[in-house]
């Protein structure tokens, strides 16, 4: 192989493209729908994604963001609702455990909600300027031998004084319905089967 060959590999490999998997937007979104229910707060949009082999929805308003994630399914990074607590993704600024803020009824259960800080902005490597960061709000919601991470973050260091998002987010956890277990494992062992064509 040649020196450009070699190049070109290496760029492709390093391409964003590359860097997060994505699956049909419909098979992400049918995973997730047999698995939960929720209600989309007005104007707000929805995507789906695929992230560390969890089915992912991300429900977004202008710097306003909900995560559903469920997680805990074959090819997961997370076996457990504790290992994911344990985990660096549960982690605030400087490595810190996240807060214990209180707690909130979500789909018939009591389940803790959990505060942390997370970066809104980083700076360019050779500046050495300040991060800016934001406080995000998460729980974990049982789903049979999975669970459900549910999160709420506003993507500014500036408070938001035209929309209220925490609002929205309280809303969405009463919204916010585990189906049945078992047809969540079901689902969850399907989609870590290898499509053929």
């Amino acid at each position: 192989m040649n020196y450009h060959a070699c190049l070109a590999f290496l760029m492709l490999l390093a391409s964003p493209a590359s860097a997060q998997v994505k699956e049909p937007p419909m098979k992400a979104k049918a995973g997730l729908s047999d698995a939960a229910k929720y209600e989309v707060p007005p104007g707000w949009k929805e995507e789906f994604t695929l992230n560390q082999g969890d089915r992912q929805a991300v429900l977004t308003r202008e710097s306003h963001r909900i995560k559903v994630r469920l997680s805990g399914g074959a090819g997961s990074r997370y076996k457990t609702a504790g290992a994911f607590l344990g985990g660096f993704e549960a982690l605030s600024r400087g490595g810190k455990k996240a807060e214990k803020t209180g707690s909130a009824a979500v789909s018939g259960s009591r389940v803790l909600l959990y505060s942390r800080e997370v970066p809104v902005s980083m700076p360019a490597p050779d500046t050495g300027g300040p991060s800016a960061f934001a406080r995000e709000e998460f729980c974990v919601v049982p789903a049979g031998k999975m669970f459900f991470i549910l999160s709420y973050s506003y993507g500014d260091s500036v408070p938001d004084p035209s929309y209220d998002g925490l609002k929205a987010w309280r809303k969405f956890l009463e919204s916010f319905r585990v189906l049945k277990a078992d047809k969540a494992a079901k689902q969850a062992r399907h989609s870590s089967a290898p499509v053929l064509p």
